[in-house]
């Protein structure tokens, strides 16, 4: 039995030798060393393909903060014109309000103090008033002494 113990060991080890049974336990090792390498190599490739894509996505983002950044400025711009053009507005309307309010008072200071029209006498002795560059004020009637 012992022979045959032995005749099975030499046979298997001749057999390992001749197919290149011990080679492969000496190339597992290189063979290991290149797979970690290549997975590496991906695991590299990967980390680079992630670090392109955020690079790309904070300029993507940058991108868009200067165009909302022009659009709001371009939409404060425009509010600024239309705010402009209603103080224009407000300016020319309140200007002109002056000018009524300052003929409704000398209107009211020019008014008779007695209706009828023999009598009139205007509180100013003149007769004509200049109260603006546009407006003079011409009393109806001066009051003559000689009657």
């Amino acid at each position: 039995m012992d022979l045959q113990w032995g005749n099975i060991i030499a046979t298997f080890l001749i057999a390992l030798l001749s197919s290149g049974g011990v080679g492969w336990i000496f190339t597992t090792r290189e063979d290991k060393r290149a797979k970690r390498l290549e997975n590496k190599q991906k695991e590299l490739d990967i980390a680079e393909s992630k670090k392109d894509n955020v690079i790309q996505d904070w300029k993507d983002i940058a991108e868009e903060r200067k165009s909302r950044c022009v659009e709001l400025e371009n939409t404060l711009k425009e509010k600024q014109r239309r705010e402009d053009a209603q103080n224009a507005i407000i300016s020319d309307l309140r200007s002109k309000l002056d000018e009524k309010n300052t003929y409704c008072a000398v209107a009211e200071l020019m008014r008779c103090e007695v209706l009828p029209c023999e009598k009139r006498k205007p509180p100013f002795g003149m007769r004509e008033t200049k109260v603006s560059d546009s407006f003079i004020q011409t009393s109806p009637l001066i009051m003559n002494d000689d009657k």
